[in-house]
């Protein structure tokens, strides 16, 4: 049996600030549809307002009983990795390191999130995925959230037109946002972006690098399987409105 206890729900702090409401992760694996209602009647009286539930894509029951709650599939989160090569690329003379803010790094940060969860999920207000990936964007700078924020920006162009911020484990790096501007793509800004990644990631002495992404946003599972990239994690993501 599912333990109905508040122990079943992780509060999440940041998250509950940030968007103004009680928001906490659903804690529950192989769940029948009378249980998960059990739950989610006792966080109505509760308070809580949403619930995010991580779910392994083999649970099929739990799957079922959130089609049954009209829960909303809002993510297939999949996690691609691949080993940082002992003799890294070079850097791109067109990648650089910035500690700038700059609006047109924002636009590329809000452009990264067009398969985000936080978008597509029609029960967050307007502008509220605007104003998170604003703030990762400006975490990342401030170096909450990266170790380093790379911009490609050949001297010719006066903006950048590419974006990769990455994080610093002792045994991995890790992409967090990576974005090329309309109208550049296809012209391999991506891959020196990655690149560059690389080349500080085997500066950093990690024996990897990470990255998690949507599966169903196929150009970027597709780019990250010819860069290297090899799936090895997957889990579906609900959000339970209450």
């Amino acid at each position: 049996m599912v333990d109905l206890t508040a122990s079943s729900i992780l509060p999440l702090p940041w998250d509950s600030q940030f968007f103004g409401f009680p928001v906490g992760r659903l804690r529950a694996h192989s769940v029948a549809e009378p249980e998960l209602r059990q739950i989610l009647q006792q966080a109505r009286e509760d308070g809580w307002r949403l619930l995010y539930w991580l779910v392994d894509p083999a649970d099929e029951q739990s799957a079922a009983s959130a089609r049954a709650m009209r829960a909303q599939l809002t993510d297939r989160k999949a996690r691609f990795a691949r080993p940082v090569p002992e003799v890294a690329p070079p850097r791109s003379p067109h990648v650089w390191p910035t500690s700038e803010l700059t609006p047109r790094l924002i636009d590329l940060a809000i452009q990264s999130a067009h398969y985000s969860r936080f978008r597509l999920d029609p029960g967050f207000r307007a502008g509220m995925y605007e104003r998170l990936y604003e703030h990762w964007i400006r975490s990342s700078i401030s170096g909450q959230l990266a170790r380093q924020v790379l911009i490609y920006q050949p001297t010719i162009e006066p903006e950048a037109t590419g974006l990769l911020t990455l994080g610093y484990q002792p045994t991995h790096a890790t992409i967090g946002l990576l974005a090329v501007h309309q109208g550049h793509r296809g012209q391999g800004i991506g891959t020196q972006l990655v690149e560059a990644a690389l080349h500080y990631a085997r500066a950093w002495l990690v024996p990897r690098i990470q990255v998690t992404t949507q599966l169903d946003n196929d150009g970027a599972c597709r780019f990250y399987v010819r860069e290297g990239f090899v799936q090895e994690h997957e889990e579906h993501v609900y959000h339970l409105w209450l």
